[in-house]
């Protein structure tokens, strides 16, 4: 699918960190796009009260993420590719993350010395 030039330039981040409060209310929208949902539904289908689902709907509201009539939340049809995308890369980028080693575990004491030298006269 083409991508706009403007999208491609554009500095500003993603809005929605992983495993935020927003991150689950957008996951959530995504995977129902067909729908629209009042706070208290989504709240009712997530891990999320009914006072933090109204702010991240608010948040991502904000944000042109998603869309708004009179209090039920959804995800415009055109957008929906980019924004199941966009999550998927957060998700790879946590897994990832989790994934990698938190100490150098790979090195073994003395492993400098067993390297060749780049200097064709060592």
């Amino acid at each position: 699918m083409p991508v706009s030039v403007d999208e491609l330039t554009a500095d500003e981040p993603f809005p929605v960190k992983p495993e935020s409060n927003q991150c689950k209310a957008l996951t959530f929208l995504v995977t129902h796009h067909e729908y629209g949902f009042t706070p208290r539904e989504i709240a009712g289908q997530t891990a999320l009260d009914q006072t933090t689902a109204v702010d991240a709907l608010a948040r991502l509201f904000e944000n042109e993420l998603i869309n708004r009539a009179d209090e039920v939340y959804y995800i415009e049809p055109r957008r929906v590719d980019e924004l199941k995308h966009r999550l998927e890369s957060l998700d790879s980028a946590v897994r990832l993350f989790e994934a990698t080693p938190n100490d150098d575990s790979y090195a073994e004491e003395g492993w400098e010395q067993e390297v060749l030298s780049i200097d064709p006269d060592n």
